[in-house]
């Protein structure tokens, strides 16, 4: 499992962000800021793709 699908598991079970941080962060001994880099990555492609599902309609 990468961190990217443990983030999307937790959030599509509206876990909160500091519950997914430290989830990350405990499950692939990432720092803080570097658990906080793998959701803000997350947030990123969530975004693009948003826009996108506007564009096509």
């Amino acid at each position: 499992m990468e961190p990217m699908d443990l983030i999307r598991d937790k959030f599509s079970r509206d876990c909160s962000i500091e519950t997914v941080l430290h989830l990350v962060m405990e499950n692939f001994e990432l720092s803080e800021e570097e658990a906080r880099a793998e959701i803000d990555e997350y947030f990123e492609i969530v975004d693009w793709m948003d826009k996108h599902r506007d564009i096509s309609k």
